[in-house]
């Protein structure tokens, strides 16, 4: 008895076992995956940033664990504890000297914008103004304070409607911070787990590989690893050569909140161009009120210029360097497709999904020169 499928079946097999096929149901799934990512985008966000935070510290949990030989679960908690003091203390230390420049910048604006005789308090000038209004506008005033009573009973119901949506935003905003708190301390907390289940992890998602190509796909994954890392152990010093650079730079100009402006242009520049944006608008301004010339607005320019000039010319070849270095065009172009596909988190990561697009594009033509038939003898090469 003849055991063979029917011709009908047997092609059915066939088909399914087409590699194209197998490829178009791969590529249905990521297609799938990665839109309902986007859908719950916002929901993911704190999940995405605990991967990439652990993946970009992971390198130094390593070397920990492995030099000092102490379990990771120690020296994951030595780290997270430390990260905490130093954003504790770095936001403790920010806020006292924003207090203390607010201190000193506002009454220098005071006097410069209202300039009065010596001895004249607060109580003496509010006095001063309200009688220069004149007589019919102060009987009208107090008119309506006189009849306010009456306004509040006849408008009662639709005070307290906007009393009550008074109180509902601020219920929204204080939600608003709890959820943020929320979302910081999950950040925290999964970060934590990643690094430390972050090597049963990887030989995990090894196990899932298929043998015939597992070779191959863990030569590209070490090379997009390679560039990944480079780039942000790059990128950290850059930001903070920047974040000294923009700092003396805006104290020798004398510009208010220097420290904190310089800062802030600095890291911001983990985003391409984003720091000119941060640092450099708010120090334009405060180089600007009280309006003495334009000698402080142009220290301010040059000092932005010079950070930016030096940190594309000198610090991003020499400590980021040509292996992971994406062309400007480029920069600018994946900022727009990965900002516009992920929001903000595509902004943030442009730069290192570029890079891992450059090594899969790289593999491809690799592949594609390597498939083509040689050429017959006589023809051209």
């Amino acid at each position: 008895m003849d055991m063979s499928e029917p011709p009908g079946r047997e092609s059915v097999g066939s088909v399914l076992r087409s590699r194209w096929v197998k490829f178009l149901a791969v590529a249905a799934c990521v297609a799938l995956l990665v839109s309902l990512i986007y859908q719950v985008r916002s929901t993911i966000a704190p999940f995405v940033l605990a991967v990439v935070a652990a993946y970009i510290v992971s390198p130094a949990v390593e070397f920990f664990h492995v030099k000092l030989r102490l379990p990771r679960a120690v020296v994951v908690a030595v780290l997270m504890l430390t990260l905490t003091v130093l954003l504790v203390g770095g936001i403790t230390l920010g806020i006292s000297y924003l207090v203390r420049t607010v201190e000193r910048v506002v009454p220098r604006a005071e006097r410069a914008l209202c300039p009065e005789p010596e001895g004249k308090t607060f109580a003496l000038r509010v006095r001063g103004a309200f009688e220069t209004i004149p007589n019919e506008i102060r009987v009208q005033i107090e008119q309506t304070i006189q009849r306010l009573p009456v306004t509040i009973r006849e408008n009662f119901r639709e005070i307290s409607v906007s009393v009550l949506q008074g109180f509902g935003a601020v219920f929204g905003v204080l939600l608003g911070i709890i959820l943020t708190s929320f979302r910081f301390v999950l950040f925290f907390v999964v970060t934590a787990y990643l690094l430390v289940d972050l090597p049963n992890l990887g030989r995990r998602a090894e196990a899932l590989l298929p043998e015939r190509n597992k070779e191959g796909i863990l030569r590209v994954l070490r090379e997009i690893d390679r560039n990944v890392h480079a780039y942000y152990r790059g990128l950290l010093v850059v930001c903070l050569a920047l974040c000294g650079i923009y700092s003396v730079g805006l104290l020798l100009c004398g510009v208010d909140f220097a420290i904190l402006i310089g800062v802030a242009g600095g890291l911001a520049d983990m985003v391409p161009y984003l720091g000119l944006v941060v640092g450099m608008l708010p120090a334009l301004l405060f180089s600007l009120v009280p309006y003495v010339g334009l000698l402080k607005p142009l220290g301010v320019a040059l000092v932005f210029a010079f950070g930016e000039t030096f940190a594309g010319m000198v610090l991003i070849p020499k400590i980021i360097g040509p292996k992971v270095g994406v062309h400007p065009v480029a920069v600018l172009l994946a900022i727009m497709v990965f900002g516009h596909l992920m929001g903000f988190l595509g902004v943030v990561f442009a730069v290192p999904l570029a890079a891992v697009v450059k090594v899969l594009a790289g593999e491809l033509l690799r592949h594609y020169k390597n498939a083509q038939p040689p050429a017959a003898p006589g023809e051209p090469q």
